[in-house]
């Protein structure tokens, strides 16, 4: 199921007699109601104020005389001047009158840092807008400038309502925030859409504020209860839908009977009729009548999709609601009954695309009338080149064999650079990431020839460089295979589309390339770790090889076979021997002591017998010396 478009559109309060809708261009178009005509369109400069983004309808009270009558003063409500607020990529706010078919003014002061997302009127002056920057501004159109802001992030906000009674500002994006303008702080959090919010709208029934919302993705729509109390609140109410919605209307009449139609993504329109006073969210509530628009072809009958609904606020015809149909360009509008006895009502119209076709042609001297004229065919001057009839059947050329298989040889042609036109797979990549081949695609993005890969990136168109990026960086999260194959797709996508990616949104830039820098930065914390582990493990392969090569070689062994009582005996006598040998050493080794110590002993004898003698000469000199004293 593939996302719902956000339809920007809105009916008049003057009882929906105009109805604005921007298109997918950021055009302006401006229908009447009652008339079914176009009144106005408006395509703003995009190079100063950026295309439309968002709308919503103002009343500003004409300037009344300071002396005036009473009747003057209540005939001047007839003369308030209907405006639409637009916002617009560039993040400012112009008002447009339909009065005059321009722009009226263009409120200063602060701007939004993108393009405004969604804007709302209180009804007193003031405007609020939210946009992809995360911040909701507040414009005075008497000061004609902004005049305060908060944030409301951290995600972007998509949808915004004002409810006036609580003085409160619901921003949805995925969940429904609750900001007092007043004190610009969250009071309340209401949590329950798995999907963006894509449409929202308000009202109000005994001193109680509701907000309702439908999500992309999502077949539901969600009753919120405002009342400043909790966080992470569940919704009051649901109802079901057999499709995505893009658009909600609601109203309550004074009875308390509540109706809600919603505007589905097949062209159909359901419509509820609930009890304000007692909702409930013990189960879910469906659809009490369903409104299906075909057309009256003759041959087919194919369906009109619905673009808008609107409850028609009338005490003779208080159950009418007011749709248009069509596209965005052709629009027709219709007031009808339901009829609430049977649950799906089917109504057969013209397609608005063949009503106007049809208008032209009946219009005299227009282009349109003169193409539609038939020809007057006169059978006398009529020539006939074969009298046969001419078979239904193709005729088929006779094409030999050789002729066919030459024309399946396809000869590689080379580009001006030098490079081969065959060595290119862009058509295949491309046709891989629109069709989600994982097969394919994984068989292109396998290349491991650079040149191969420059050339596929030269030639990839600008628009599938996201979904390329997309890929990639699930690629990244797998095995390592698909990340060196990863890398080099993403080495040189750098490289050559380098302006082109920075143009991008930064945040959607972000994040896609938030997992490719995640996986690089756990990947180098793992490299300190790695290159121990490897060092070991060289290491230890090293030395089984050194230990390998210090081993004999089994070639250069010298085998003996001998007879084993041949070596029974010879191993006993290399027994004898060896004990043999042991005592001979043994002797030796007791001979050398013995004779190492006669040797010390003859050696302290000696030294003993020097140190007599020398005693004995040393008193015989004192001796000599005392007798020749005494001469």
């Amino acid at each position: 199921m593939s996302l719902v478009k956000k339809h920007v559109l809105g009916f008049s309060s003057n009882g929906g007699k105009l109805f604005a809708l921007i298109d997918e261009h950021g055009t302006l178009r401006i229908w009447d109601t009652e008339s079914n005509t176009l009144k106005q369109e408006y395509k703003p400069n995009f190079q100063i104020s950026g295309h439309c983004t968002a709308l919503t309808w103002i009343t500003i009270s004409a300037p009344r005389p300071k002396k005036s009558r009473k009747s003057l003063q209540v005939n001047s409500t007839l003369n308030d001047k209907h405006c639409i607020a637009l916002g617009t990529s560039k993040g400012t706010v112009v008002l447009y009158s339909v009065i005059e078919g321009k722009i009226d003014r263009i409120l200063g002061g602060d701007k939004h840092d993108g393009s405004i997302t969604s804007i709302a009127y209180d009804n007193d002056g003031h405007l609020y807008t939210v946009g992809t920057d995360g911040r909701a501004l507040v414009w005075s159109l008497a000061e004609e400038r902004c005049i305060n802001q908060w944030p409301v992030g951290p995600e972007n906000p998509l949808n915004v309502v004002f409810l006036p009674k609580s003085r409160t500002l619901a921003v949805a994006s995925r969940q429904l925030k609750i900001f007092d303008v007043d004190k610009k702080e969250l009071v309340e959090t209401c949590i329950g859409h798995s999907g963006e919010i894509n449409a929202i709208n308000s009202f109000h029934c005994n001193n109680n504020e509701y907000v309702i919302t439908t999500a992309k993705m999502e077949r539901v729509i969600s009753f919120w209860k405002i009342d400043r109390k909790g966080r992470n609140k569940a919704s009051v109410c649901t109802l079901l839908m057999e499709d995505v919605a893009h658009s909600v209307a609601c109203d309550v009449h004074d009875d308390g009977e509540l109706r809600v139609a919603s505007v589905t993504r097949n062209g159909n329109i359901h419509i509820y009729l609930l009890n304000a006073e007692s909702l409930s969210a013990e189960k879910y509530i469906k659809p009490k009548v369903s409104l299906q628009i075909a057309s009256d072809g003759a041959e087919t009958v194919e369906p009109i999709h619905a673009i808008a609904a609107y409850f028609v606020k009338d005490a003779q015809r208080s159950h009418d609601i007011l749709f248009g149909y069509g596209s965005r360009q052709l629009l027709q509008f219709e007031r009808y009954t339901p009829n609430y006895a049977e649950k799906l009502n089917v109504i057969v119209r013209t397609a608005p695309k063949k009503l106007y076709i049809k208008n032209k042609r009946n219009e005299p001297g227009t282009e349109a009338a003169l193409k539609a004229q038939t020809p007057i065919v006169r059978t006398n001057e009529v020539e006939y080149n074969s009298a046969l009839p001419m078979s239904k059947k193709k005729v088929q050329n006779e094409v030999p064999m050789e002729a066919r298989l030459q024309n399946l040889s396809i000869q590689p042609t080379k580009l001006p650079g030098g490079k081969l036109q065959s060595q290119s797979k862009t058509q295949l990549l491309m046709q891989a990431l629109h069709s989600q081949d994982q097969t394919m695609l994984q068989s292109v993005l396998a290349s491991n020839d650079e040149k191969t890969v420059q050339l596929t990136l030269d030639r990839l168109p600008l628009e599938y460089i996201g979904p390329l990026i997309n890929e990639l960086s699930t690629l990244l999260q797998g095995k390592a295979a698909n990340v060196i194959c990863a890398l080099r797709w993403l080495q040189t996508l750098a490289t050559t589309h380098t302006s082109v990616m920075m143009s991008e949104n930064k945040e959607e830039l972000r994040d896609k390339l938030g997992i490719c820098l995640g996986i690089a930065e756990q990947r180098l914390h793992c490299i300190t770790e790695a290159l121990q582990v490897s060092g070991r493990v060289n290491l230890i392969i090293n030395q089984m090889k050194r230990n390998a090569e210090n081993k004999l070689n089994a070639n250069n062994v010298l085998v003996i076979d001998e007879d084993p009582e041949d070596a029974t005996q010879a191993g006993e006598n290399n027994w004898s021997d060896l004990e043999e040998e042991a005592e001979t050493s043994r002797n030796y080794a007791l001979d050398n002591d013995q004779m190492e110590a006669d040797d010390d002993l003859a050696a302290d004898e000696e030294n003993l017998i020097e140190t007599q003698n020398s005693s004995e000469d040393d008193n015989d000199e004192e001796g000599t010396d005392t007798d020749a004293s005494a001469g």
